[in-house]
């Protein structure tokens, strides 16, 4: 097969992989975030988290309830989203008061003690899909985390609440930064994702 040849072969993954650059550093550590989050079992907002050091993945989390508890998308008996606020009718106020979802950041935050990586996490950065509630936010900062970089802000019905949370994080944190993946890198990573990522691009000879 030509080099010409090879140049005029419509596959997706070929393409792709010559054409579009890959990911900067902040868009593929929120990829992985991203691909955390599909294993949180949250009805009401799926979160993931990885937290990062000089580069390097540290550990990752996502939201759910403590282990051995039942998950809320395990009580879609009648194919009703489920959450325990809100079959009860307590309002968001008091959302922490019930609800039993350990989140991402907390998750992460447990792991890393668990492979006593804890002492490691000062200077560290966290990329999460979330930006962090006030009870994260203090934990992230008491465990020296020093960088937040989140994909979708933390927005309620409480907005002078929301307001105050973001007021403390950018007081506690060098950076707190919202960031997205561009365009071009997102359809690479979906291509890896929906193709055969290691499929051969090119001729072994």
């Amino acid at each position: 097969m030509s080099y010409c040849e090879l140049k005029a072969t419509p596959s997706p993954g070929l393409l792709t992989q010559r054409l579009i650059p890959r990911p900067d550093w902040s868009e593929y550590f929120m990829a992985l975030a991203k691909v955390t989050s599909t294993r949180s079992t949250c009805s009401s907002r799926p979160v993931g988290c990885v937290i990062v050091k000089d580069n390097r993945i540290l550990v990752s989390g996502y939201n759910g309830p403590p282990s051995g508890a039942p998950h809320c998308s395990d009580k879609n008996e009648k194919g009703n989203i489920y959450c325990v606020r809100r079959a009860n009718s307590v309002p968001d106020a008091r959302k922490f008061e019930v609800c039993q979802s350990v989140h991402a950041e907390e998750n992460a935050l447990i792991l890393a003690e668990k492979l006593n990586l804890h002492s490691n996490l000062g200077g560290a950065s966290i990329y999460t899909t979330l930006a962090p509630c006030i009870r994260c936010i203090e934990r992230l900062s008491e465990a020296g985390i020093k960088k937040v970089f989140y994909e979708y802000a933390y927005r309620t019905i409480n907005s002078a609440r929301d307001a105050a949370w973001e007021s403390e994080a950018r007081h506690r944190f060098d950076i707190f930064k919202e960031i997205r993946i561009s365009g071009p890198s997102a359809f690479k990573m979906a291509s890896a994702l929906v193709g055969l990522t290691s499929e051969r691009l090119l001729p072994s000879e």
